[in-house]
């Protein structure tokens, strides 16, 4: 990888650690998953005679739920349905590596105050 794509893949990381890159993922995501929901309408008329529940389908997507009432049965709309199947997986993976690295520093905070009682418990022992 090249020093360019280092830096901003740095950046990137810091942004989304910091929670400054997050409302936009949201914001992106949510965009998407509308998107979606128009695409499969426009795709797949059959099985979402409505925008309501071609809405209904894409929440249920992209968060993962998917109960399965609602299916594409299209091969256009499964193509839609796979996009937005991975946009609800990648969406799940930059959660779980912020509540990682949450829990991180929430660990080295607490072993840092754990370190500071040692030692003021040490400097009053006679």
């Amino acid at each position: 990888m090249d020093r360019l794509q280092q830096l901003a893949l740095n950046r990137f990381q810091l942004a989304f650690e910091r929670g400054r890159i997050l409302w936009y993922l949201m914001l992106c995501i949510v965009g998407f998953a509308v998107g979606c929901a128009v695409l499969i309408r426009l795709v797949d008329p059959h099985d979402f005679p409505t925008i309501g529940l071609a809405l209904w389908w894409a929440v249920m997507t992209v968060t993962t739920v998917g109960y399965g009432d609602i299916v594409p049965t299209t091969p256009a709309g499964r193509i839609v349905a796979a996009a937005l199947m991975v946009t609800g997986f990648v969406a799940s993976l930059l959660v779980h590596r912020r509540a990682a690295a949450d829990t991180e520093s929430g660990l080295a905070r607490i072993e840092q105050r754990l370190t500071e009682i040692e030692r003021l418990v040490r400097s009053d022992v006679p």
